[in-house]
């Protein structure tokens, strides 16, 4: 499968969305990261975090605390390195919406737990025991969709 990010391209898509939305916490970037990409791609902070770290320990952005939390800004070199990485998000973007969709397991589960018009629904005892019995019969049935189609690890 091919990665939506090239060497050192997320930390340059970084750069690129301070660039254009200024400073920032955490969140706010990956909400934009992930405007700009596309949702076949979804930031994570053990992604994001870590590249932010490091392009603060190169003196490409500057951190401060903010009441709990970190705004992230771009430091004077930063800004440079973001206009010369332009065009990142748009390459990376495209990137991202030439793969093809994935669903992971949980994200299926979620959706059939969201969408069941009776999921409010109470249980009794004798409800509950019978939904558990089906429940535990579907994982054996996923498992074994699972162990034939090989699913893709996610990553």
């Amino acid at each position: 499968m091919t990665r939506v990010f090239g060497r050192n391209e997320l930390k340059q898509a970084i750069l690129e969305v301070l660039d254009e939305v200024g400073p920032a916490n955490g969140y706010a970037l990956m909400q934009a990261l992930e405007d700009r990409i596309g949702s076949a791609w979804r930031p994570s902070p053990g992604a994001i975090y870590p590249a932010l770290l490091a392009l603060e320990e190169l003196g490409l952005v500057r951190g401060t605390d903010d009441g709990g939390g970190r705004i992230y800004e771009l430091a004077d070199k930063g800004r440079l390195d973001a206009a010369r990485y332009e065009g990142t998000l748009d390459r990376v973007a495209r990137r991202a919406s030439m793969r093809p969709a994935r669903t992971t397991l949980g994200s299926a589960l979620d959706r059939f737990a969201a969408e069941h018009p009776q999921r409010r629904q109470t249980l009794d005892e004798d409800g509950a025991a019978r939904v558990t019995g089906i429940l535990e019969r579907a994982r054996t049935d996923i498992d074994a969709v699972i162990t034939t189609t090989g699913g893709a690890p996610d990553g």
